[in-house]
Parts: structure tokens; C-alpha cells; sequence
């Protein structure tokens, strides 16, 4: 074994040397002598799958042995065992070993990579300073898989290619090593399929930790991509894989560790792909069409396509025979995993006759038959099988805005044609080629896009690994189709044959498209956008007539900063990650979405009572009733989604301070929360009233370090206490970030809280289609300024079939005027920086609120939540405080569960909702699907509830 030559590490990063380049001509010294014996290169052993790897969801491990390193000195031990250190890397989950083989910065060597070779089963990578070709036969013939090439040390003119061939050739896989936008560029000008991106720049060995990151953007989606050096820790794994890599190459860390399976097996968790319900919900559906041999049927069906199309259109490039279509389903059925599900086999037709498709589907016994011609919408009856159909766009073109409107409206109306027809799935594909079906071409962007907010199609035409995720972000496609794009080069005479690799790097990059990308949209939402979305003004509804920005000048710069920085956040998948992570370790997400049986019971009792009190006779539904358990979450309520997404983002705003408010104190312990962990200092702004009503979360609070500030203003409840934060950021802009705690005030907040608490429905929404196979027919939410009830509901705002309802506070009853119901209640007006519904009197002042909910004792609503009630998108119940206490003290004793006194309020609701007493008008089918949002726990209110003794539960349950 070559021994170690002393280098401390100072030496080398000595200013003007050139490291790399020492060590290069080094190794061509060294060479004479190591290349002088024959290379045979028939000993080399038999090829492992190595870009598959890489190829499979999420980011994969490269775990190194390294002896030594010219920036860290002596890593290793000298009575290292490498052999038992390679054996537990490939133990804890590593996809590959990298193998140090320069002996003298490095102490490595070829017999290191023999012994590591011999010794594991999965691929092993050189990670050689390549001066000289002979080199890549001297590493295969000693056992490598693949082979580190740096774009450093080869700036000629087509060498780095010549390098990259050659290696291919000899079955190496070359990892294709960049530091730089000049060295990016001549590996990306090579076929090489691996390309790595290193932190550390060799010549200096100086560390950028960012830099991979910034160059990732720069590689197309069609090149796997390994990031190198940096690492600390799992977290780093989990940002890279956020960004998109599909490797990450580590060492020193690895090294070091006493522990080296468990801490690969670290590395290797961070960097699998979310499988949370709210992330998997987003993936599209991925068909693989035009299958025309059983390698690309296999491939398919092992990288986990969904629905594999087989062509039995004559006469068209990829046609087969009933035959042959007949044994590759057969294939399909037989040879798939038992540990992938079997995707669902399509056949491809293109006005075939009736007596045609009877023959298809007798010979085939397709899941689908698609119709990819000019078939009518009567003649979808005579498929025999589900359906689908490709509705044909126009190839990709400049299209004025007045003509996306005319042409989408023009499919749109013919999709829901077949749609109503009984079609299972709608496509959109290009037309205008020679042959039935689609061209091979992207269709018109803005067309498909305009189309697909109205239905649920499956994007084809044009799509490849390298465009694939961009086109599901411009789109709200939920599915994708591809042929052409992941095909092997064409040879004359012969039909078309996919390539095992673009084809599950096309599933990989598909599925992963929206990953930790909450807020691009993944299906049609057929509704105004106003309700959707704010304009670039912070304006909501269709008429543009709530929200806004409407503060003193001292704070519009602050809400400018905090708006381009939450821009920049908004659709950062690494931000995302950090806070999807973070709530699934420190606050147990996803919460539980718990069936509620004997309070579905009493719900139907108490609304059968209320229709006969009221000579009402509509049929009271029988209902499944799904609790959102909001209060399973750490600090026992929905706050903490936004209290943390926003301490986070106080970091990125480089603020040192936190400030909040808080009625009911569950945004304040939730805030305090997220401080001491993210070491925040915290100050939280509380009514009198409030506090004296809430005392245990008052020394929560006070418990985690955040100072509690006492407002005696005005009625000394929550309006007073965001009057007061607010003063105080208007003091302290410039260090401090206000976490507003629910979905109201100026723009950008009503949109970053809704963005924050939007998992709540995300989750449920996921969780419902897993459990009950559809979405609920009802989801009802409590109302104060809108957090929760936007948090559940607006997943559901795009989808027609779902109802949606929020209960506000009645307080003594909505005609004494002591209430808290803004919106049954309320007219529009200015609060707290936005435009929405209020309680105000004729001269526009504020009425105070009454409730004795703390949460809800609030006069007025975000202006999503107006917009919605504007529109009647949503309906609005409202319960007073007697009646929210029945339902509380109903729901404990029926389900054990004691629901914080803003969540009876829903409750109470859901009753009078599904009698008809309250909401809109129309009917309920037989059994109803109901969702209601479990905001929070109730043992903070029991102190509250002395003075409402005598109310009994509903008489149901007494």
C-alpha cells in the first residue's frame, strides 16, 4: 500500500499554487512506470447498472474511501480497514463507492479499488486524476464501473469528448467533474450522462459551499447530476435533492464517522424523495406510449410508468401487429415486480370501427383503449373499455392572447363533451403530421395551459427528460405522455425502440416536477382567478376589490422587501424542503385524518332535529364525518405551520427579531416555539382580556423563552393586539419581522399565510383519496381571520364538486350585535392594512368584536375568505357561544377528543348546514362526505367554560 506523504494542509492552500495541476503532473510521472505491464483488459470483470441508479427518484449516495486529502491531511487511521468501510457504506444504502486512487495527496491507490471492487456488490467509481488515456483501460481492467474525468485538466479542443467516448467504449461510465461555467460547458458539450458539479475548486482548494447549487440551474434535466464536497451533515443531502441532484459524492464525512453504515444509511434517507401525502398527491400520472419491443415494456414497467401505450394503428411508425401488441400486454402481466404495481396497458387507436376495436380488445384485454383520431363523442359507448381521448392542439406557435381564449374555450367545451360521454381521461397532443395521432412537437404553451386549468388532461407531444419538469410547471397537467422522447436513434428500415435510461430518468423527472413546489398548480381549477390568487397588487376577488396594501409610508418598504423575498421563496423547492422536514420532525406532520363515526352519528341526530324545528322536510344526509386533527400537531394547533414557515423566513430576511400577536395564545406558544428553536428573540403582543381568558398559554409562552406584552387598548383582545405589533415594527423595521398569525392584513401577508397553512388541505385532500377514493362533497371550517378556514379550504377552491363552508362566531347572536361574524355581519371596509369585510358602524369605525372564543374575537376576515363569500364559492354558517360549548362538550363525549372552542364552532355549524337552516340552498345526496378542520385542542379553554355550566350537549347524547 503507498504511504502517505506528509502535507499539512496549510501548504497547500499556500496563495498561487495550483494543486490540480501539481497532481497532474505528478500522476503523468507515475504513469511511465504503472503503465508499463500489458492491460488485459479481458479480466475485467462483468458490467454493473450504474445510470439506472441515478436514474431511480430522489438523490443517491457515492460513498468514498479517502486516505488523505491535500485540504484535510490524514483522514484515516492507519490500520483503516477499507474493505469493511466500503462493505458498510454499500450496508447503509450507498448506490456506489468511490475509491481514492492518487497515492500520494491522497494515499490511495489501484489495489485500494481492487480490494473495495472484490469485496461489494454494488458499481465502484475511480476517482483518479485522468491525464492519459491508457489510464481508463488500466481502471477498467482493475475493476471499475465508472471513472472521474475533471474538465479542469482538459481544455483542448474535443479531448474531454475523446475521454468521455473512450470510456464508454471500455464500460466506464464517466462522471464528468465541473467547478465553473467554463468547465460546465466543455462536460456538457460531451455525451457524458453524469456530470458533476464540485463545491471546492481544486486548484486552491477553496470551498463555496453554494456554488453547485448556482450551477445546477445551468444543466439541462437530460444529464444526471452528482454534487461534490461540503458536506456537514444529512441536511445538506436533503437541500441538494431539492435542487435537483441526483448524487452527492462523500467523503471526509463519511470517513470520520465511527459509525459508517449508519451514517450512509443517514445520507442516504435525506436524499430519497418526499412521500408525504401532500407531495405524492402532485405527481402526475406518466404513460410510456408507443412500446414496440419487451426491453422497453420491462424498462417501463421497472421504473414504475403508470400506463404503457401499444400502438395498433397500421400503417403508423411504432404500429404492431394484435400478435404482437397481445404478447407484450402478456409480458406486461407476467414479468412485472411484484414490488412495482403493473401499469395499466393502453391501446392505441385511431378511428378504428366498431368491429376493429371488439378484435383489439379481445386480443389485447387493454385497462384503456385510447382513441387518438377524429372519433365522435357518440361513438365513445362502442369502446367496450375505458376510454380516452386525445384532443388535438395546434403545434407550438405564437398565439395572441384572443385566440387562446376563442381555441381553449373551443376544446374545452368539446372535452367535457366527452367527458360527459362517459371518457375516463382527456389528452392534449399536438396534430397536423402525416399519421394519426400526435406529431412529436410541443403544443401552443399558453393553449394547453388555458385548457388544463379547465380540464384534467394528460400532456403529450414533444416531451423529453430534458423538458419534461418545465413543462408540468407551465402546465397543470395531471398526467404526461411520452413516445419519441425517450427513444433509442433511429436506424433505417427499423421501428422505433425506447431507451431503457431516458426513460426512467423521463418517469424521475416527471414525478418529480412539482416536489416541495406547493403552490403550482397540479390540476384545473375552473374558477375565477381571483379567488385563486392575488394580483401583483395584492388584490383578491373577481372584481379585484379586496386586499391591497394600505399602511403608513414608514412600513412600505418593509412590505416590499418582505414581498420580492417571499417571490424569490415562493416557488423555492429547497425552502420548502427545509420547512416540510422541519414540520415533519419537530411538529408531527402530516396530522391524522381520523373518521369520526359517533359524532357523524349525533351531527345527523342534531340536524334531523333542527329541519323538524324549523317545518323544513329536506332529507338530512347520512354522513361520513373525517376530522382533520390539527391538534395532533405540535403545540397543539394549525398555527405552528405558518409560526415556523415565517421563522424560517425571518432568517432568509436577515432580521434578528420577531415579533407576533395572539388572541387565543396559540399563534403566540407557536411563534414562541419556532424562536427557541430556530434561536429567535420573541416578543408576543396579547390583549388583557385575552390573557386573563388564557392563562395556561400564557406561561407557555413565557415557558419558551418569548416575552408576553400586555395590551389594555381599546376592548384588550386580538384587534389591539395586531394594532400594537404593529406599531412596534413600524419602530423596529429594520431588525424585526412581524409573524402575522392569520390570513389578513396588507399584501404579501394574506398570500404567505394562505401558502403556509395551505398543507392542511393539501394533506387531507391526499389523505381522503387514499382512504374514501374521491374528495369530500363538504369541507367546513371555523372562521376568524381566516388561517385555518384558508389553510383547508384552499385546496378545494378549483374543485366544483366540493362544497365549502366556514362557521363564524354568533358571540351572544348575530341580532344583539355583540357577535364576531364579519362576514354575515360585516361590510366591506380598511383594517389593518387591507381591504375585506369588517364590523364597522355608518362612519366606518370599528364595532368591536364579541365571542367568547378568543381566536375568533376578531372583527374582520382575509380578503381571500371575503372574495370566496363574494363569489358564494363558499358558504357561511355562523354559531353562537352556547352553541359552540354544545358541540364541544358533544364531541368530547362522543369521540373522546376535546376540540379547542374555535373548532365547535364548525361543528355546531355542520348541523344547521345539512338541514339547510344555514348555507346555501341545494340539496345533499344520500350520504355526504364531509371534511371538517380540526383546528386545535381545547384544554386551553376550559377555564373559560365555568360560566357556560348549564349548557348540555346535543340531546342526542345527554
Amino acid at each position: 500500500m503507498t504511504v502517505v506523504e506528509a502535507r499539512p494542509s496549510p501548504a497547500a492552500r499556500r496563495p498561487g499554487r495550483n494543486i490540480v495541476a501539481e497532481i497532474a503532473a505528478r500522476r503523468r510521472v507515475d504513469l511511465e512506470r504503472e503503465l508499463a505491464e500489458p492491460i488485459d483488459l479481458d479480466r475485467a470483470p462483468p458490467a454493473r447498472p450504474v445510470v439506472e441508479r441515478f436514474a431511480a427518484p430522489g438523490l443517491h449516495l457515492i460513498a468514498e474511501i479517502k486516505r488523505a486529502s491535500p485540504s484535510a491531511g490524514r483522514i484515516a487511521g492507519t490500520g483503516e480497514d477499507i474493505v469493511a468501510r466500503a462493505r458498510a457504506y454499500a450496508a447503509g444504502g450507498a448506490a456506489a463507492i468511490s475509491v481514492l486512487c492518487e497515492p500520494h495527496w491522497f494515499g490511495g491507490s489501484v489495489e485500494d479499488l481492487r480490494a473495495v471492487r472484490a469485496a461489494v456488490s454494488i458499481p465502484v467509481l475511480a476517482k483518479e486524476f485522468v491525464v492519459d488515456p491508457r489510464q481508463l483501460e488500466f481502471l477498467r481492467a482493475a475493476g471499475a464501473y465508472l471513472v472521474l474525468l475533471l474538465a479542469v485538466l482538459h481544455r483542448g479542443k474535443g479531448r474531454l469528448g475523446s475521454l468521455v467516448e473512450q470510456a464508454r467504449s471500455l464500460g466506464l461510465e464517466p462522471l464528468v467533474e465541473a467547478h465553473d461555467e467554463r468547465e460546465l460547458g466543455l462536460a456538457l458539450d460531451t455525451g457524458a450522462r453524469l456530470i458533476g458539479l464540485n463545491n471546492r475548486d481544486l486548484r486552491t482548494l477553496e470551498v463555496d459551499p453554494d456554488r453547485a447549487g448556482r450551477l445546477r440551474e445551468l444543466v439541462p434535466d437530460d444529464r444526471l447530476v452528482v454534487a461534490e464536497s461540503g458536506v456537514r451533515d444529512a441536511d445538506t443531502i436533503a437541500r441538494w435533492r431539492a435542487q435537483g441532484f441526483d448524487g452527492a459524492l462523500v467523503g471526509e464525512a463519511l470517513m470520520r464517522s465511527t459509525d459508517a453504515a449508519g451514517a450512509a444509511r443517514s445520507f442516504v434517507t435525506a436524499g430519497r424523495a418526499p412521500a408525504d401525502p401532500a407531495n405524492t398527491a402532485r405527481r402526475p400520472l406518466v404513460k410510456i406510449c408507443g412500446i414496440t419491443d419487451e426491453r422497453g415494456a420491462v424498462a417501463a414497467a421497472a421504473g414504475g410508468a403508470d400506463a404503457i401505450g401499444l400502438n395498433v394503428v397500421a400503417g403508423t411508425p411504432r404500429a404492431l401487429s394484435l400478435v404482437e401488441a397481445a404478447n407484450l400486454a402478456r409480458t406486461l402481466r407476467t414479468r412485472t415486480s411484484a414490488r412495482v404495481a403493473r401499469p395499466l396497458i393502453v391501446a392505441i387507436t385511431a378511428d378504428a370501427t366498431p368491429g376493429e376495436l371488439e378484435a383489439i380488445v379481445a386480443a389485447i384485454d387493454p385497462d384503456a383503449v385510447q382513441l387518438s383520431g377524429r372519433e365522435s363523442v357518440a361513438s365513445v359507448a362502442a369502446v367496450g373499455r375505458p376510454a380516452w381521448k386525445v384532443l388535438h392542439l395546434p403545434a407550438d406557435a405564437p398565439i395572441a392572447p384572443a385566440d387562446v381564449v376563442l381555441q381553449a374555450g373551443r376544446i374545452v367545451d368539446l372535452g367535457r363533451a366527452y367527458l360527459g360521454a362517459g371518457v375516463e381521461r382527456l389528452l392534449l397532443d399536438s396534430a397536423g403530421g402525416v399519421h394519426p395521432g400526435g406529431t412529436g412537437r410541443r403544443a401552443a404553451v399558453a393553449l394547453a395551459a388555458a385548457v388544463a386549468r379547465e380540464l384534467p388532461v394528460i400532456l403529450a407531444g414533444g416531451l423529453t427528460p430534458r423538458n419534461v419538469a418545465t413543462a408540468l410547471r407551465e402546465v397543470p397537467a395531471v398526467g404526461v405522455d411520452v413516445a419519441s422522447g425517450v427513444e433509442l436513434p433511429r436506424e433505417p428500415n427499423e421501428r422505433p425502440s425506447k431507451d431503457p435510461y431516458r426513460t426512467v430518468l423521463f418517469l424521475k423527472r416527471a414525478r418529480a416536477a412539482r416536489d416541495d413546489r406547493p403552490n403550482v398548480p397540479f390540476g384545473p381549477t375552473p374558477v375565477h382567478a381571483g379567488l385563486l390568487d392575488a394580483d401583483g397588487a395584492g388584490r383578491w376577488g373577481m372584481e379585484r376589490d379586496f386586499g391591497g396594501r394600505y399602511v403608513p409610508e414608514t412600513l412600505m418598504a418593509a412590505l416590499q422587501q418582505l414581498e420580492t423575498a417571499y417571490d424569490a421563496l415562493r416557488h423555492d423547492p429547497v425552502f420548502w424542503a427545509d420547512l416540510r422536514i422541519l414540520l415533519e420532525r419537530f411538529a408531527g406532520r402530516p396530522t391524522a385524518l381520523y373518521r369520526a363515526d359517533r359524532l357523524a352519528e349525533a351531527v345527523h341526530a342534531e340536524a334531523a332535529r333542527l329541519a323538524a324545528s324549523t317545518r323544513r322536510e329536506p332529507i338530512v344526509p347520512r354522513l361520513r364525518l373525517y376530522l382533520k386533527r390539527e391538534d395532533l400537531a405540535h403545540t397543539g394547533a394549525h398555527k405552528i405551520n405558518n409560526a415556523m414557515g415565517q421563522a424560517l423566513l425571518t432568517r432568509r430576511l436577515g432580521k434578528s427579531r420577531v415579533i407576533a400577536e395572539t388572541g387565543a395564545g396559540q399563534h403566540g406558544v407557536a411563534t414562541a416555539t419556532a424562536c427557541a428553536l430556530l434561536e429567535l428573540p420573541c416578543v408576543v403582543y396579547m390583549g388583557a382580556e385575552d390573557i386573563e381568558r388564557q392563562g395556561p398559554n400564557v406561561l407557555r409562552m413565557r415557558a419558551l423563552g418569548a416575552e408576553v406584552r400586555s395590551v389594555t387598548s381599546g376592548t384588550a383582545t386580538l384587534k389591539d393586539a395586531v394594532n400594537e405589533a404593529m406599531r412596534d415594527w413600524v419602530t423596529n423595521v429594520e431588525t424585526t419581522h412581524y409573524v402575522l398569525g392569520s390570513a389578513m392584513g396588507p399584501h404579501p401577508y394574506p398570500t404567505i399565510v394562505r401558502d403556509l397553512q395551505r398543507r392542511i388541505g393539501d394533506e387531507a385532500a391526499a389523505q381522503l383519496l387514499d382512504i374514501e377514493g374521491r374528495l369530500p362533497d363538504l369541507a367546513i371550517a371555523c372562521v376568524g381571520g381566516g388561517s385555518n378556514a384558508i389553510g383547508l379550504l384552499a385546496r378545494f377552491i378549483g374543485e366544483p364538486s366540493v362544497r365549502l363552508a366556514v362557521a363564524e362566531a354568533a358571540g351572544d347572536g348575530l341580532a344583539t350585535g355583540r357577535h364576531a361574524a364579519a362576514i354575515l355581519g360585516g361590510t366591506p371596509g380598511i383594517l389593518h392594512g387591507s381591504r375585506s369585510l369588517m364590523l364597522q358602524d355608518r362612519d366606518g369605525q370599528v364595532v368591536e368584536a364579541h365571542s367568547a372564543s378568543a381566536g375568533l374575537d376578531y372583527p374582520g376576515i382575509g380578503p381571500q375568505i371575503a372574495a370566496l363569500a363574494e363569489a358564494h364559492r363558499i358558504e357561511v354558517a355562523a354559531a353562537t357561544d352556547r352553541q359552540a360549548v354544545a358541540a364541544m362538550k358533544t364531541t368530547t363525549r362522543t369521540e373522546g377528543i376535546l376540540p379547542a372552542l374555535e373548532t365547535s364552532h364548525a361543528i355546531s355549524a355542520l348541523p344547521r348546514i345539512l338541514a339547510g337552516v344555514d348555507g346555501l340552498p341545494g340539496g345533499w345526496p344520500a350520504e355526504v362526505l364531509v371534511l371538517l378542520g380540526f383546528s386545535g385542542r381545547g384544554d386551553k379553554d376550559l377555564a373559560a367554560l365555568a360560566r357556560f355550566d348549564d349548557v348540555e350537549p346535543w340531546a342526542s347524547v345527554r
